[in-house]
């Protein structure tokens, strides 16, 4: 006999009850069977178990055993289905085709009923899913199948799971909904590093906005040209430099106060660190405003464009080499892969899914923050407000994260009390 076709597996619902497991495995243990996989939940008074259980090493027939198992449902009270696995449907342990997929956003009524048809419809199966955050805030976590997806009935630059996520995409910007897919065999890959595209993902965009404004009007009050600052964003500050020429740095500094982060940057920094994340900043703007707003972050690696600044702190116009650029910051995304020896399937990288900064998309997982362009190249979207919420991608369960953050207020309150005291 085949080894597969002594494989079967065991699934048992009904009301909780203690010793429900122990009987279970023990009939297992006692009929000569290996556990393989096994997955047991417990809500509300119902228990549901699923086993899957290797029998190559059984001296029983699989007619005795699969009764043996079959007679647990009068024991037990549960309802218990054994059944065989065939050759060809026999569960492997590769990944090909399994999708981790994690939607996040406001609850309202049927975002699992539209999210599930659209996979019911393309033959898509759902394997697993968990709620991570319940609430006025929703986060749910699937396990997708696409192995045995619809072909596409018409010719299409897409392969049929390509189509699928943009299709999934598309619903749940309807919905509402931010959504990220990642290949499981990714998801499972323990993350060590994220890199985050600053002006794009943690500044404020009105802040730049507002910084923007001022600083053209004093460059104008200069009698210089400002127009390639305003119509550039951060990144006008590069190739605009010699607009800068001649005015003192710390006036710039005083411009830059006006830069704020968005709401849960300095959380999520936070708490990224406490998991042992290593975190990369890469700005194309300049280092002068960026810093002050990472101050006591520990942040590991951060990139930014330095003034030259003469004697008397008056900036010259010129910038230091290497100018980090759009262009550039693939490089030195390689470079910090190097450095700390990960691949990229390890790699977060987060920005808005433009064009400036394309270097997400070389990275394991790849978040857009509120994008503004379409198409969106990147294995997941977020729409909202609190950029922390990327934490729910990691599989991280809201109950958890509300610990970090507890964490995180209580440190920030013992400071504010010692500064007081001082």
């Amino acid at each position: 006999m085949k080894r597969n076709e002594k494989i079967i597996s065991l699934s048992a619902i009904g009301l909780d009850a203690p010793g429900l497991v122990s009987k279970i495995t023990d009939r297992v243990f006692k009929l000569g069977g290996n556990i393989v996989d096994v997955e047991e939940h417990c809500r509300r008074g119902l228990f549901a178990i699923y086993l899957e259980i290797d029998l190559s090493g059984s001296s029983y027939p699989m007619d005795e055993i699969c009764q043996k198992l079959k007679a647990l449902e009068e024991e037990t009270e549960l309802k218990v289905i054994v059944k065989r696995a065939s050759d060809e449907k026999a569960r492997t342990q590769q990944d090909a085709g399994r999708y981790v997929v994690t939607l996040l956003g406001t609850d309202r009524p049927g975002i699992m009923a539209n999210v599930s048809k659209l996979f019911s419809d393309q033959n898509i199966n759902i394997e697993h899913c968990r709620m991570i955050a319940r609430g006025n805030f929703f986060s749910m976590e699937m396990v997708i199948d696409t192995s045995q997806i619809t072909p596409l009935p018409y010719p299409s630059a897409l392969d049929p799971v390509q189509n699928m996520k943009e299709q999934l995409k598309e619903l749940c910007d309807q919905l509402g909904q931010s959504v990220v897919i990642q290949e499981e065999s990714i998801y499972k890959k323990m993350k060590k590093l994220i890199v985050f595209d600053v002006e794009s993902a943690l500044i404020q965009e009105k802040s730049i906005s507002l910084f923007l404004e001022d600083l053209s009007r004093l460059i104008g009050a200069r009698g210089k040209k400002e127009d390639i600052i305003i119509d550039q964003k951060m990144k006008g500050l590069i190739y605009g430099a010699k607009s800068l020429q001649g005015i003192p740095v710390s006036e710039l500094e005083a411009l830059g106060k006006k830069l704020r982060l968005n709401p849960g940057s300095h959380e999520l920094l936070s708490i990224l660190k406490s998991m042992g994340f290593k975190v990369a900043l890469l700005s194309s703007g300049l280092e002068v405003l960026v810093k002050r707003l990472f101050e006591g972050l520990d942040i590991d690696y951060a990139f930014a464009n330095t003034l030259k600044i003469d004697h008397d702190g008056i900036i010259t116009g010129e910038l230091e080499e290497p100018v980090l650029t759009d262009k550039t910051k693939d490089e030195v995304l390689e470079f910090i892969m190097n450095m700390e020896q990960v691949d990229p399937d390890q790699v977060i990288a987060v920005g808005d899914g433009s064009a400036r900064c394309g270097f997400i998309r070389n990275a394991g997982l790849s978040i857009a923050y509120q994008p503004q362009e379409r198409p969106i190249p990147t294995d997941g979207i977020l729409k909202g407000d609190e950029i922390f919420h990327i934490l729910y991608c990691l599989g991280i369960p809201k109950v958890e994260l509300d610990k970090y953050l507890d964490k995180e207020a209580s440190g920030a309150q013992k400071v504010n009390s010692l500064a007081r005291s001082a």
